[in-house]
């Protein structure tokens, strides 16, 4: 189930909830009296909502003379433990944690028709039909970090494909601070030698000249380990936990993801994709490598010697250049 307001609550019920959390995912303490006197409510009413947080898993220590104060739990994914370490502006203003779904696009999709606002973040502790690329069916098993990302940017659509490139330097950029080395092959996988540990999937609905919304959807193997995966995919596929030898905070991965990201974004909102190019090919194990691209007119193989400024991947075949747009890539 999703941590959400009940509808069936009266409005002001639902906004004195939404306020007092507001002065708790400051992460410092906050007296009861002080949220009592600023919000206009009696103490009974503030001690009634810690009482409802604490019985929906949250951690909130209580001090005698200081008061109240919300502890993210290692690894806790509900909203308010995200929102206590995120440091953006715009991502994650909305997040919604689920604990099974079919797949975060679909939901969000949904969200997204109803007018949700950019920056709303849909995790879910489990995908039983999680989206990868192609139709395909991407595994999600329990101790992922499965999660979608609504924006409505103001971009031609077709621009959009570049926003791949975007979220990939932002997961190999948070990955680097947990001490691990990872790399982009092109247009949306992360790997950890040579094994995919991250994919991104990016829909959007656009009409000719402008962008509705996108959403991007992040799955990535954090906790889960091999025998949590197909047996097709193990070979192929890599966990954090089996790089690390030990779990992973999810929490505090995707709150630096949405931060990387949030600075890219702006930054290509105003000045455009330079830096982000420039960074997916300093970070690509893609460029310099012989590939095998499958189509679907058929397969190219040559040297990939770059990607072009619209995003695409330059391959060197026998001496002349052709754009991939799209395609599965094999590293050879």
């Amino acid at each position: 189930m999703p941590y959400k307001s009940t509808p069936n609550f009266p409005i002001f019920v639902v906004l004195l909830s939404n306020r007092i959390d507001d002065l708790l995912i400051t992460g410092s303490f906050v007296s009861g009296q002080r949220i009592a006197n600023e919000l206009g409510v009696s103490r009974t009413a503030v001690f009634k909502r810690i009482q409802q947080l604490r019985k929906l898993g949250y951690n909130i220590e209580a001090i005698r003379r200081k008061g109240y104060r919300l502890v993210p739990r290692f690894d806790g994914l509900l909203p308010l433990e995200i929102k206590v370490r995120l440091k953006t502006r715009l991502f994650g203003k909305e997040i919604i944690t689920l604990d099974s779904i079919d797949s975060t696009q679909i939901y969000m999709g949904k969200l997204a028709e109803k007018g949700a606002p950019e920056g709303t973040v849909v995790i879910a502790l489990e995908q039983t039909r999680g989206k990868g690329r192609m139709n395909r069916v991407w595994s999600s098993p329990r101790g992922g970090l499965w999660f979608s990302l609504l924006l409505r940017p103001s971009m031609p659509p077709k621009e959009l494909h570049k926003l791949t490139l975007l979220f990939g330097v932002a997961i190999v950029t948070a990955l680097k601070t947990f001490g691990i080395k990872a790399s982009l092959k092109w247009p949306n996988d992360v790997l950890i030698d040579q094994r995919k540990v991250c994919g991104i999937l990016l829909e959007a609905s656009t009409e000719t000249d402008r962008v509705d919304y996108i959403i991007a959807g992040i799955g990535i193997n954090v906790n889960t380990s091999l025998t949590d995966l197909p047996s097709e995919i193990r070979n192929s596929a890599i966990s954090l936990r089996d790089v690390l030898g030990t779990k992973v905070d999810r929490a505090e991965l995707l709150s630096m993801i949405l931060k990387n990201s949030e600075d890219l974004y702006l930054e290509v909102l105003e000045k455009g994709f330079s830096r982000v190019l420039s960074l997916w090919r300093s970070n690509s194990c893609t460029i310099g490598r012989m590939v095998e691209v499958c189509m679907p007119d058929g397969i190219l193989r040559g040297l990939a010697v770059d990607i072009d400024e619209d995003g695409s991947l330059l391959i060197n075949c026998k001496g002349i250049i052709k754009k991939v747009y799209s395609g599965d890539v094999t590293l050879l």
